[in-house]
């Protein structure tokens, strides 16, 4: 019989030198202790009649509890039987997981598969019935009571790389908790009583000031009780990593090795965090940009400038130089030719495509790729043969600055207004400043961000009302299919040239998911995705099925589909093009119906002057002029309490 009685003795196990090492192992006369024996973990193997058959989860986190702090409660277990006769094995009805744990350590060798562990030993009547006790009325552990029990074992002495094994955790997860210790016990207190949930004590832990964290909470609006919403308010005059293209450009590293404090978020990734020295980021910045401007000066440019930011607006002040094209060598011609005959090669293989043998489209799209790549080398070539003029080239210079990617860019012939006036007139005009009739640029009123952010809520609202357009949809289909048709643009011939890309419209906008418009079309997505789910369920191919429909259902889909590949995104700020105010006009759209200013999507986006010239516009000049003595974030909460419900629209939502 591999069983040994012992005394009340529990499994104990001591980590040391990765092993874990049995106390009272020593073999002991059998001791009848109740129906608790002890079992050799060998012996041990699981019930069909345990009620858990879902797979096991957190073995690993569990085997690391029960090798620093040893099984504390026994297993429950029968004894196998087959044919009526004892096979030697106990199956386990209670603790599965604590055998799978169990048996982890001993295929780490960590623990010997001869080591023994306490074991009830049940009948096979009462075995079901303990079953399901042990896994019924179980509740996980609340975080904040494992907060308090990480910060209990800190203050005993033990640090995150100490208290992290015991648990089966990382050091990492240890310090997040522990982090949370950093909030003020009335928001603590909150969290613990579930009126508050993870992501919004996380974002509060990002400050250890007390009386902040409950000013926030307490003065934000609880629709707006969101992790994203704490984290602006906490770091709004602080530098998120992952957005500045500054701080890509200089990197962290290179920024701390300065003397520049990073607010970290825990709980976030290991590269995100909270530039608190904007100005140290700007002047590392420059100290690269110039460096990389001593690198060019040998290309001969009237003049170098950097810039840490170089926008359309800022491009605005310059023309570019004139370039001439000179006609190409033999040999370059050579490899134009060469060139078009690929092209004339791929167009008859897009000829001769059958879609019905490319299932998976990846022979079209190796073909697209492969006309990408000639028409780059294509375009590469015809650049090379485009040179400056010579007296442009004399006042032309070069400006180095950061793309949107924090990648070094450099724009070579560029001359700066005042300078183009200074050719010959003729020559101005062939610059192009005479014949666009330009002038002094105006200042725009939103930030080219801004701009973006308001022109994809724009493009969420006419998807969210074509989508119940069929008629509208089915004209704007018809009007892209025509221009392909009747348009000078080559397009490849292939069956029914319809591409549909659907817009991704967060990029712009991080909060365009709370939005009314993309809740409505959230709503017709999930509605046409279950539809067409359940057609394929039933071995339906999807045309079949289309096939079958109504007309009303057909036009309904066309809508959506047409919907959601409208984009009107924009970082350039002015009234709508005139297509997107047809479209706005023929759907009588009134973005006031989808849109409002608040904090998030508008009002801390622009400046003080900005927010009271609104409240001016939309409330009342004696109303906007009580407000001009107010902090930017009282002014801010002012506005949106008195902008609420007023139907008041930047001139980028109006169609004319």
């Amino acid at each position: 019989m591999p069983v040994r009685r012992t005394g009340s003795y529990p499994l104990l196990f001591t980590m040391t030198t990765g092993k874990i090492i049995m106390k009272n192992t020593h073999v002991t006369p059998a001791i009848e202790t109740g129906n608790i024996q002890r079992i050799a973990i060998k012996h041990l193997v699981k019930s069909p009649l345990n009620v858990r058959k879902k797979g096991s989860s957190g073995i690993g986190e569990l085997a690391a509890l029960i090798a620093a702090q040893g099984l504390i409660h026994n297993l429950v277990v029968t004894e196998q039987k087959k044919k009526n006769k004892k096979t030697g094995k106990y199956e386990v009805v209670a603790g599965g997981r604590r055998l799978d744990a169990l048996n982890l350590l001993v295929a780490e060798e960590r623990l010997s598969k001869e080591s023994e562990v306490d074991c009830r030993i049940v009948g096979p009547e009462e075995a079901l019935e303990l079953s399901l006790t042990e896994n019924s009325g179980r509740e996980a552990m609340h975080p904040a009571d494992l907060v308090m029990a990480y910060r209990n074992l800190t203050e005993a002495g033990l640090s995150p790389d100490e208290i992290a094994p015991r648990f089966g955790v990382s050091p990492l997860t240890v310090k997040r908790y522990l982090k949370l210790t950093h909030v003020s016990p009335t928001v603590f207190k909150l969290y613990a009583e579930d009126e508050m949930n993870f992501e919004q004590i996380s974002a509060l832990a990002l400050t250890d000031d007390y009386e902040l964290q409950e000013r926030i909470w307490n003065s934000t609006p609880a629709w707006q009780r969101s992790g994203s919403t704490f984290r602006r308010l906490i770091t709004g005059t602080e530098i998120d990593i992952r957005h500045s293209p500054l701080a890509r450009f200089v990197g962290i590293e290179a920024y701390e090795a300065a003397g520049g404090l990073v607010r970290r978020d825990l709980f976030g990734k290991e590269n995100e965090g909270y530039i608190q020295d904007a100005e140290l980021l700007e002047s590392l910045a420059l100290e690269k940009l110039n460096q990389a401007v001593e690198a060019i000066k040998g290309e001969g440019h009237a003049w170098a400038q950097c810039h840490t930011t170089f926008d359309h607006l800022d491009r605005a002040e310059f023309v570019r130089a004139r370039t001439i094209r000179r006609e190409p060598t033999a040999g370059e011609q050579a490899a134009m030719d060469a060139l078009d005959a690929e092209m004339e090669a791929i167009g008859a293989e897009f000829e001769g495509y059958d879609e019905e043998t490319d299932e998976d489209g990846e022979t079209y799209a190796a073909l697209e790729k492969k006309s990408e790549a000639i028409q780059g080398k294509i375009a590469a070539l015809n650049e090379s043969l485009e040179e400056p003029d010579a007296a442009d080239l004399a006042i032309a210079g070069v400006i180095v600055t950061v793309d949107h990617a924090g990648e070094l860019r450099i724009e070579r012939g560029l001359i700066r207004k005042e300078d183009a006036k200074k050719l010959p007139k003729e020559q101005g005009g062939e610059t192009g400043l005479a014949a666009s009739g330009q002038g002094e640029v105006a200042r725009p009123v939103h930030s080219e961000k801004l701009t973006r952010m308001l022109t994809a809520h724009r493009s969420a609202a006419i998807q969210a009302e074509i989508m119940n357009r069929p008629e509208i949809a089915l004209a704007a289909l018809v009007h892209q299919l025509a221009l392909q048709v009747f348009g000078s643009g080559y397009r490849a011939n292939r069956i029914v040239q319809v591409n549909i890309e659907q817009t991704y419209l967060k990029k712009d906008a991080e909060n365009i998911g709370q939005s009314r418009a993309a809740i409505a079309i959230e709503e017709k997505r999930v509605y046409w995705t279950e539809r067409i789910e359940a057609a394929g369920q039933g071995g339906k191919t999807l045309f079949g099925w289309l096939l079958e429909q109504d007309l009303a259902d057909l036009h309904d889909l066309l809508a959506f589909c047409t919907a959601v590949s409208l984009n009107t995104v924009s970082g350039r700020e002015n009234a709508p093009s005139d297509g997107v105010a047809a479209i706005m006009t023929a759907l009588s759209l009134d973005m006031a119906d989808w849109w409002e200013p608040t904090p998030e999507n508008y009002l801390l986006h622009v400046s003080k002057d900005r927010i009271i010239e609104v409240v001016g516009e939309a409330v009342s000049p004696q109303m906007a002029q009580t407000m001009t003595k107010m902090k930017k974030g009282e002014l801010v909460e002012s506005a949106n309490a008195k902008l609420s419900g007023l139907r008041w629209l930047p001139d980028t939502f109006k169609a004319g």
